[in-house]
């Protein structure tokens, strides 16, 4: 059973334990009122009271007395029903506890496969970057490569954009302009892309040569390999000891992210929720 399971047998217990306690609070204050029509009753009663007056208050008071009995055998049956809940309450909660950790350690198994094919897929495009750096650099020194291979002259970007095309309309286009409107070189396969071009070598060329690399985190972004292979070779950079990737969570919670990438939730990231494109422009100035 998973915690939602006991958490919900537990929200059902504590209600109908605080149903009972709230029955003998009930019972309690009807015995109170019956003490006090005794009471009543007591004080009717003098030396003057005739026989058959007395015998009527006295059926009176046995009936009061009848009643508080009757409260009293109720209280005690609301007390023996809290006792078993309360028992039943404890063992839930144990099961409870117990299912919770093993939930956290199934997500944590989880988390660490996810890490170790994370780090097995970085050094994959790590190598496949240092391979096309190094057959790059080669070509130009021997003047074979054409200039579809590498775009001459050599281009330095300030910023490369990573995203899903589902978030142009929303955030990516709007920001690219932004930042080139502010001066910086921007890698935006809208403003990069051409009819012919190659998409990988464009974008490996765009990765290479930028000093950041943006990354729109979105619910689309996670579901797309493009976006995962441009992730990685930015990673892959990182690891050769440059800060590169600069993470922007749009329409993603915490949790979505960390279920994606642990260690991309672990870095400080822009939110669009709670920051304008003017914001993010302001925050990447001052890098």
């Amino acid at each position: 059973m998973n915690s939602s399971y006991y958490q919900n047998q537990i929200n059902r217990l504590e209600k109908d334990i605080a149903d009972l306690q709230k029955k003998i609070a009930d019972e309690n204050k009807k015995e109170i009122d019956k003490n006090k029509q005794i009471d009543s009753v007591h004080r009717t009663i003098n030396k003057n009271t005739s026989i058959s007056t007395l015998n009527s208050k006295q059926r009176q008071i046995d009936g009061y007395q009848k009643d508080i009995l009757n409260c009293r055998t109720k209280i005690a049956s609301y007390q023996k029903s809290i006792a078993t809940k309360s028992a039943e309450l404890g063992k839930k909660r144990q099961e409870l506890l117990k299912a919770q950790q093993s939930e956290q350690k199934k997500l944590q198994d989880d988390q660490l496969k996810f890490q170790k094919k994370l780090q097995s897929e970085i050094e994959i495009q790590k190598r496949h970057l240092e391979t096309l750096i190094a057959q790059n650099y080669s070509t130009q020194n021997n003047k074979l490569v054409s200039t579809e291979d590498i775009p001459e002259p050599t281009k330095q970007y300030d910023f490369f954009i990573s995203h899903a095309s589902e978030d142009k309309d929303d955030i990516v286009r709007d920001l690219a302009e932004a930042l080139r409107n502010n001066g910086f070189e921007v890698w935006y396969d809208e403003f990069e892309l051409k009819i012919g071009d190659s998409l990988r070598k464009k974008i490996d060329y765009g990765l290479s040569n930028a000093n950041y690399g943006i990354v729109i985190i979105s619910p689309s972004f996670v579901k797309k390999n493009w976006t995962e292979y441009e992730l990685n070779g930015m990673v892959a950079r990182e690891m050769n000891g440059h800060k590169v990737i600069l993470p922007i969570w749009h329409k993603i919670t915490k949790d979505e992210v960390l279920r994606f990438s642990p260690s991309l939730a672990d870095k400080l990231a822009l939110n669009t929720s709670i920051h304008t494109i003017d914001d993010i422009v302001e925050n990447l100035k001052n890098l």
